[in-house]
């Protein structure tokens, strides 16, 4: 839980100065109405352009002590929305100034860190359009059996280490908090989308981004949080809800539950999402939690190419992640660049899916959080460490990989990711980083 984020009513001194402010604005989150919160939120993230589409906003991080009333006013903004324990302001234009000319205004303003217009990130899979697949089998015994978790030696890393009670925040669509699968792990969530604790991924039954698609990627946050389970069965799970169900969220949110994953101890940040665009707002929440020692994974797109390269996986301050099969095979569709650190599977996952359920996904969605699963087993052996020791010994002991596309030679990182090798000199009676028997003897092309 959190402190509730500042309405604009909040800010002003009289109920009088409020109605006229939003009678000028319009602006359907700044004053209560009969439209359900997830509605307005829906409408925020529609992208359609309209009044009350994200782009037509400006996104401030302040800097310690500003005065966010005396900002909008002086720029003669409306505010929008104000999280005050994240510092995130998001301000409407007056009439005529367009967001991105409001942003430049700002830029040199010493009570703001960042300015820049909002904007939207998604996940892959909505992006490229690529769907949950329900094949019948919902046993739980299959998740543990499927090839990627056998491919990860996950039963053996378990033998060394469970994550016990590491934090591992997931921005994502939200949580079936019902699910069996996550009884007694969830330790705190906020839903960012609509400023309530309830993060429950949930469907709207709207096509909100007019893609032809309705919910798209609903489950996606349960998925993702699933294999970090699958992976670290013992982790802790902060749930931001920064993503509505067709998998798209503004960057302000996001910058938002980066910020509140760092506050509430998140050890290891779960993005499976990412824009074409740089963002200062998540860059400084970036900075922030590399400051504090927090690791972010982030999934580095489903492009099959090495551009359009996706954010914030391409950033100094994440760990990038392509996808393969479970052979160490890179996946056709995977994006890849000369800043992906490491690979993991992400074909046909076998994860956690609303309603009590299990699904198959595939996507550097699904790749990415074995990846901080495998982080939170190695934190919890050795907190102390740094991310980039993680990393390090993720990328020593991984596996070399099979068949790579010369197009890919080079921008696949060190190697698939193998949790059982990752964990074994932890093991008190092994040091041995020899290969596990049965692993396919491939040469290690598309290392860096």
């Amino acid at each position: 839980m959190k402190p509730a984020r500042i309405r604009p009513q909040q800010l002003m001194l009289s109920i009088a100065t409020v109605i006229a402010l939003v009678a000028l604005a319009g602006c359907s989150r700044e004053l209560p109405t009969s439209m359900p919160a997830n509605a307005r939120a829906a409408s925020r993230l529609s992208g359609g352009g309209g009044a009350d589409d994200a782009t037509s906003y400006v996104t401030v991080t302040l800097a310690a002590g500003a005065d966010p009333q005396a900002v909008a006013a002086d720029y003669q903004c409306t505010i929008v929305d104000y999280e005050p324990e994240e510092q995130l302001l998001t301000l409407r234009p007056s009439a005529g100034t367009l967001p991105a000319d409001l942003a430049a205004q700002m830029a040199l303003d010493a009570r703001l860190q960042t300015a820049e217009q909002d904007g939207y990130l998604q996940t892959a899979e909505s992006r490229q359009q690529s769907f949950a697949f329900d094949d019948g089998r919902n046993d739980p015994s299959d998740v543990p059996e499927q090839p990627a978790a056998l491919a990860l030696h996950l039963a053996e890393a378990h033998t060394i280490g469970q994550g016990d009670h590491v934090r591992v925040a997931i921005l994502d669509t939200g949580i079936d908090p019902t699910h069996p699968m996550f009884a007694g792990r969830i330790v705190g969530s906020w839903n960012f989308t609509n400023n309530t604790g309830d993060a429950t991924d949930v469907k709207t039954g709207v096509d909100a981004n007019n893609n032809g698609y309705v919910d798209e990627a609903w489950g996606h946050g349960t998925h993702v949080a699933g294999i970090v389970l699958m992976t670290a069965p013992n982790a802790d799970l902060l749930i931001g809800r920064v993503l509505d169900s067709e998998g798209r969220g503004d960057v302000s949110n996001v910058a938002a539950g980066i910020r509140w994953a760092v506050a509430r101890g998140a050890r290891v940040i779960n993005m499976s999402l990412g824009t074409l665009s740089h963002s200062a707002a998540i860059q400084n929440a970036l900075d922030l939690a590399q400051a504090h020692g927090v690791m972010v994974v982030a999934s580095a797109g489903n492009w099959g190419a090495d551009h359009p390269q996706e954010y914030p996986a391409s950033s100094g301050d994440a760990t990038a992640i392509a996808a393969t099969d479970a052979s160490a095979t890179p996946a056709a569709w995977t994006s890849f660049a000369s800043f992906v650190a490491l690979t993991a599977p992400g074909v046909s996952i076998r994860s956690a899916y609303p309603g009590g359920t299990y699904r198959l996904w595939s996507g550097t969605s699904m790749s990415t959080p074995f990846v901080a699963g495998t982080a939170a087993l190695l934190i919890a052996l050795h907190p102390a460490w740094t991310p980039s020791q993680v990393l390090e010994r993720m990328n020593r002991t991984s596996r070399d990989l099979h068949a790579v596309p010369a197009a890919m030679y080079g921008k696949l990182g060190e190697g698939m990711l193998d949790t059982g090798a990752a964990l074994r000199p932890d093991r008190i009676d092994s040091v041995d980083l020899t290969p596990f028997p049965n692993d396919l003897p491939v040469q290690r092309l598309g290392s860096r």
